[in-house]
């Protein structure tokens, strides 16, 4: 069923942002098409690993969360995340593991129920990152599905820093964070502090985590 724009009686009385608004619903029906949305080439599931349709968070603002569990730095910005999801109903989260194995993968995914997920078997995780250029972990790029965009790779920085206010900021297609903050960013996941850091084998082990040997194994089998 097509959608329209409804007019107002009075066209002398139309808010001054009203036009972009509208230029801009115009625009997305139009382009939307399986040559520019990155939704259009994934598959999706939820943390218990059933199937979730794409068309579910097509409305809404994106974080697609590069990171592997065992790292310091990647648990520090899942908790983050989770207490910013818990006051942004409009946000979701597609993670793409760069766990060592499915098992991993999992393990990582049950501990935040909130999140979606590319499944780990998918090939299109590394396309994802290759063409993202994706340098390390974690990296939380911030994707608006309307102008099939990337508003910034700088999300771990827009929620430390600017939390209360980088969802706005992000609608309007800034980038949430400002340049000094960015910086802080980049120093602050030098050294993750408290109780984050990397876990050893075998604390990954006595976690529920396989360990790299079995992992390794299974691999060459």
């Amino acid at each position: 069923m097509a959608t329209t724009v409804d007019s107002p009686a009075d066209s002398n009385n139309v808010a001054t942002d009203a036009a972009p608004v509208a230029e801009r619903a115009t625009r997305a029906k139009a382009t939307i098409d399986k040559h520019e949305s990155i939704l259009f080439k994934i598959k999706l599931q939820d943390a218990t690993g059933k199937h979730v349709p794409v068309y579910e968070v097509a409305n809404k603002t994106i974080g697609f969360l590069c990171a592997a569990g065992r790292y310091a730095a990647c648990q520090e910005l899942a908790t983050l995340i989770d207490r910013f999801l818990e006051t942004n109903p409009d946000f979701v989260i597609i993670y793409i593991s760069l766990d060592q194995s499915v098992e991993a993968f999992n393990k990582t995914l049950a501990a935040h129920p909130r999140w979606l997920a590319i499944p780990f078997n998918e090939p299109v995780r590394t396309d994802i990152l290759n063409e993202w250029q994706t340098k390390g972990v974690p990296c939380l790029h911030v994707y608006d599905p309307v102008e099939h965009e990337i508003v910034t790779s700088w999300g771990g920085s827009c929620l430390r820093f600017n939390a209360e206010r980088c969802m706005s900021e992000w609608k309007k297609g800034r980038e949430g964070v400002s340049y000094l903050q960015i910086v802080l960013g980049w120093w602050y996941y030098q050294a993750p502090p408290g109780v984050y850091r990397d876990m050893s084998d075998q604390e990954l082990v006595a976690s529920g985590f396989p360990s790299q040997e079995s992992a390794d194994t299974k691999k060459n089998k």
